[in-house]
């Protein structure tokens, strides 16, 4: 098993048009030889599954990760319905995913760094 943690980070928006380091989420998932999620893995010891949000004008949050179809629930301090949305795409540095927020309000993050 190939566990690995994934910093993603705020990336361009009207806001921060040159994205934010201090608005990100650090996840830890297994990644399989592609480096896409490895769902075998994920089965074997879901717990392992975390996620921590950082935003700089807000407390931090933890929670956990739980599979949802290709996409995944970031069940952060009883906070429903946040999403992230990896679509198939795999974990590597700099590519980008989304994670849509209870609100509805679709966050672009940019893969800061795989260790």
């Amino acid at each position: 098993m190939n566990w690995r943690s994934i910093r993603l980070e705020l990336g361009s928006t009207g806001e921060f048009p040159a994205g934010s380091v201090s608005r990100a989420f650090l996840i830890r998932l297994p990644l399989d030889d592609v480096d896409k999620v490895d769902a075998a893995a994920y089965r074997q010891n879901p717990a392992r599954a975390t996620v921590q949000r950082y935003w700089s004008t807000e407390p931090d949050q933890q929670g956990v990760l739980v599979p949802s179809g290709q996409d995944w629930q970031l069940l952060c301090d009883d906070v429903p319905g946040r999403v992230l949305k990896l679509n198939g795409t795999p974990l590597l540095l700099g590519l980008g995913v989304s994670v849509v927020e209870p609100d509805g309000t679709i966050l672009p993050l940019r893969i800061a760094s795989v260790k």
